[in-house]
């Protein structure tokens, strides 16, 4: 593990209020999927210094982390995904950052 993936497993487990390393892979794969799904649907690049990319990443997190049935409900956090998500695709100049 990198150096800047510990560091954002670390700010995920604070985020998700997570002690222990037992879904540390877990974590970690939930991490790198936000940003794949976030970087197709905008075009946004990571890494990168956006807070409201970070908070778009944390939120996907812990949504697939506390959602993990292949079947149920949705949840109140999919049109708040839904619209960050938007809200990256159209801000202009962030997709560049690095």
């Amino acid at each position: 593990m990198t150096e800047a993936e510990q560091k954002e497993l670390e700010k995920a487990k604070k985020y998700l209020r997570i002690d222990g390393d037992a879904e540390d892979d877990l974590i970690l794969h939930f991490i790198a999927s936000a940003k794949e799904y976030i970087t197709n649907a905008t075009g946004l690049k990571f890494p990168n210094s956006s807070a409201r990319a970070e908070l778009a990443v944390m939120s996907f997190t812990t949504h697939w982390y506390e959602n993990r049935q292949i079947s149920g409900t949705t949840s109140n956090l999919d049109g708040v995904l839904t619209t960050m998500v938007n809200q990256l695709k159209y801000v202009v100049g962030e997709k560049d950052v690095e």
